[in-house]
C-alpha cells in the first residue's frame, strides 16, 4: 500500500515565529526573549529536546533555550494551521533537523 512522506522545511525565522506564538499561549511557559534563532541543535543531555541559540541584534547577548521535541511539533503544526499549511490528521508527525533546517514530517 503507497504511504504519504510529507516533509515542511522551516527557515530559522518561521521557527521563532512559532515558538514565540506558542510560548504566548501557554501560561506556564517563559516566554521566548527578542532575538533571531542562529543555531538549532539537539539537546546532549536528552535527545528529545532541542536547543534553539539566540542572539539579539540590539544589543549582541546570547542565549540558548531548550524546548521538548513535542512542544517544537506543536508550534511548527499551529504554525501550518495558521499559514494555510495542510497537515493530514492521521499522519505520525515528527520533527527533526538536516543541514541547520528544522523539518516537521508528516507520514501517513
Amino acid at each position: 500500500m503507497p504511504r504519504e512522506d510529507r516533509r515542511i522545511i522551516f527557515d530559522k525565522s518561521e521557527v521563532y515565529q512559532a515558538l514565540y506564538r506558542l510560548s504566548l499561549k501557554k501560561e506556564d511557559m517563559k516566554n521566548l526573549s527578542a532575538g533571531a534563532i542562529v543555531k538549532i541543535s539537539v539537546n546532549a543531555e536528552d535527545p528529545d529536546q532541542f536547543d534553539f541559540h539566540l542572539v539579539n541584534p540590539q544589543d549582541e547577548t546570547k542565549q540558548t533555550v531548550t524546548y521538548s521535541k513535542d512542544f517544537v511539533a506543536a508550534a511548527l503544526m499551529m504554525f501550518c494551521r495558521g499559514a494555510g499549511i495542510p497537515l493530514p490528521r492521521r499522519a505520525e508527525k515528527s520533527v527533526l533537523i538536516r543541514e541547520g533546517q528544522m523539518i516537521l514530517r508528516a507520514v501517513v
